[in-house]
């Protein structure tokens, strides 16, 4: 086995397992407890390559293994899977029966189940469709002290008792380690329509032009730096690209791409049904652009927000999506804490830095408490490699 491809920030684990089953998955985090070693949960690695190393890190628990699809019910709109299996997999099992799982990770073919919970992943479509903690029902798990456990259920009305399988998702990997997840899913849309705009600084600063886009309700309003752009997403020599998006009732869209050419004149590119979801996978794949990367959140929903970055350096490397107020960029290292620093009151948090050492604002003392109980309880021995992080909510 070359250990070489679960390294994260250069340093790969002395040993790793490769479980089929739950059985085996909750034996190899027992012997971590009894030995004392620090495991790290690994799937398709499209995020955790790019981290930075945690302090301890000696065996990777490799779930690929467990790829299946456990139970599908296309007239309850749920299944339950393996959490090994990719989410390109579930995409083309669902699309045949009309249906998907409006989850979005960057290079699906890779990406898997497990890795896209635990991350609470998400690209442009996350307000219209909502996040993965809002799609998950339950789950099947293992603590750290090798304890195979259950939360929530597989359909709707069977959800009861705590939430602990929301709690996982989003965890990092620092809790637990998730097997079996069961998900709500969603019917195609009728209809789906996307354009792709250039602009300026000026139209990027026009709160005038967008103000009315939120009551759209976009499936996708991004801003892409002319150097992030891929060329199916880039209007020519325009220093950004702006993608809306639209799905539901084809009278609906096509209201919102008439409303989009009244508003942002001629598209550099108009995409509509079946290309659709390769543009959102598209724009997934910008988030794990390699580089030094800050994450901001915000409250502001409409392009004009980031208008403040568009004459910087920076603004060639950006992806904004509006509708939530997710905003990736990809600094100089050198400038990324003074970016922070500017940002924040403009009311961007800061809520990820890979590859930069920067200063985040302090939890609450309240949440800091809470998330110390959740670890003591789900990892006493501290086995999980990422639980510290997780519990300083880095």
């Amino acid at each position: 086995m070359d250990l070489t491809r679960y390294a994260m920030g250069g340093i790969a684990p002395a040993a790793a397992a490769c479980p089929a089953d739950n059985a085996a998955a909750a034996e190899a985090m027992r012997a971590c407890a009894a030995a004392g070693e620090a495991l790290l949960p690994w799937g398709g690695g499209v995020a955790l390559a790019h981290e930075s190393a945690p302090g301890r890190y000696d065996r990777a628990l490799d779930l690929r293994a467990m790829n299946g699809m456990l139970t599908y019910e296309p007239d309850d709109f749920t299944l339950t899977a393996q959490c090994g299996i990719t989410v390109a997999a579930l995409r083309e099992t669902l699309a045949a029966r009309g249906q998907e799982l409006p989850i979005e990770a960057a290079h699906a073919d890779r990406a898997t189940l497990g890795g896209v919970l635990a991350a609470n992943a998400s690209g442009a479509r996350r307000l219209r469709f909502g996040a993965p903690r809002d799609r998950i029902l339950g789950a099947r798990f293992v603590t750290g002290d090798g304890t195979l456990a259950r939360t929530g259920g597989r359909v709707v009305k069977n959800v009861a008792g705590h939430a602990v399988h929301r709690l996982l998702v989003g965890s990092r990997g620092g809790l637990g380690v998730l097997l079996e997840a069961s998900l709500k899913l969603l019917p195609l849309p009728p209809a789906r329509a996307a354009l792709v705009h250039g602009a300026d600084a000026a139209l990027l600063a026009d709160g005038a032009r967008w103000a009315e886009f939120p009551r759209r309700e976009c499936a996708a309003l991004s801003v892409l730096g002319a150097e992030i752009a891929p060329p199916a997403l880039r209007a020519h020599a325009a220093p950004f690209s702006v993608v809306t998006g639209f799905e539901d009732d084809a009278t609906w869209v096509a209201s919102c791409v008439a409303f989009a050419h009244e508003q942002l004149g001629a598209p550099a590119a108009h995409r509509g049904g079946a290309e659709l979801p390769a543009l959102w996978q598209a724009l997934a794949d910008l988030e794990e652009t390699p580089g030094a990367r800050l994450t901001f959140t915000s409250a502001h929903n409409t392009p004009d927000a980031i208008a403040v970055l568009a004459d910087r350096d920076v603004a060639k490397r950006l992806v904004f999506h509006a509708p939530h107020g997710r905003l990736h960029l990809w600094p100089r290292p050198q400038d990324a804490a003074a970016l922070v620093a500017e940002l924040a009151p403009r009311g961007f948090r800061l809520i990820d830095a890979r590859g930069v050492a920067v200063t985040r604002a302090a939890s609450v003392a309240g949440v800091t408490r809470l998330r110390e109980r959740l670890r003591d309880a789900l990892d006493p021995a501290r086995v999980m490699a990422l639980g510290e992080r997780w519990q300083q909510g880095a």
